[in-house]
């Protein structure tokens, strides 16, 4: 399947889309993209938090929830 059809932003691989070939006789159609959330910094007000947008927003990821702001 992945011969000829483009599932460059398919989220699954390779080998499961040509499993799915194999198993059901045919392609399946290209799946798009998982949507990411959006990040913590762009939905909540982090101006006086002494951590990077990087290290909030990588809490956020990890946890599922964005962290309190800390901070004045």
């Amino acid at each position: 399947c992945t011969d000829q059809i483009n599932y460059s932003n398919d989220p699954r691989s390779n080998a499961e889309i040509n499993s799915i070939g194999e198993q059901t006789g045919q392609c399946p159609p290209p799946q798009p993209p998982p949507t990411s959330p959006a990040k913590c910094t762009d939905q909540i007000n982090y101006s006086n938090d002494p951590r990077s947008n990087a290290e909030i927003n990588s809490i956020g990821e990890q946890t599922g929830q964005c962290p309190d702001p800390m901070g004045s």
